[in-house]
């Protein structure tokens, strides 16, 4: 993983909730003081509760990162539907349309190409897609901070938000392409779906180029 710069680095810290619940916690120590409710001390008071504040806060969302390719495929639907549900309450409405949408598709197309007879490679990088990048887009996603991902532009001028959004409805649209060339028995455009998908979703970190 790159190293991020220091400016990013500040503003994923200020952005922060455990900076924003510590700064919050914080203001009670002057307010304290003009109360005359404490004198001396004050200084450490106030800093006391920024630190309990920032601890308190800080801990991130957790979402599950990759659905094991082990797993039998009503144990990977079940996986879905977990990281689905986990995700959901960090979405947008259309977001949330999209991803309920991709569960969707995952839980037509993902036993049909496990049944067919179509070429590996198709069934491998659609798995992959939802496997791995599904899971660790969302919980990269969930981990940034609320007030980050919609005001600071990443890639192309773009929020996380926005950025989140495409990708969830392009890939809306792309498994809707491979439900439709697997009923058709269409091998060469499942060939350049999987090639879509891989060269699309590599990347998975919003923060990486």
């Amino acid at each position: 993983m790159a190293r991020r710069s220091l400016k990013l680095r500040a503003l994923l810290f200020l952005y922060g909730n455990g900076n924003i619940l510590g700064c919050a916690l914080a203001l009670a120590g002057p307010a304290l003081l003009f109360a005359g409710i404490i004198d001396r001390g004050w200084l450490a008071i106030t800093a006391g509760l920024y630190i309990g504040g920032w601890l308190l806060g800080r801990r991130a969302p957790e979402l599950e990162r990759r659905i094991e390719d082990s797993l039998s495929l009503e144990e990977t639907l079940r996986r879905l539907e977990q990281v689905v549900a986990r995700a959901s309450p960090h979405l947008t409405d259309d977001m949330r349309h999209s991803l309920e949408s991709v569960r969707g598709l995952v839980v037509e197309v993902l036993p049909q190409l496990m049944d067919a007879g179509t070429g590996g490679d198709d069934l491998f990088t659609v798995r992959e897609t939802v496997l791995r990048y599904l899971p660790e887009t969302l919980a990269n996603y969930v981990t940034l901070p609320p007030a980050f991902r919609v005001t600071q532009p990443l890639k192309d001028g773009k929020t996380a938000r926005q950025l989140l959004g495409e990708q969830l409805g392009l890939l809306d649209a792309k498994l809707r392409e491979v439900v439709a060339n697997l009923a058709a028995s269409d091998a060469a455009a499942l060939v350049a779906n999987g090639q879509f998908l891989e060269q699309k979703f590599r990347q998975p970190d919003f923060l990486e180029g």
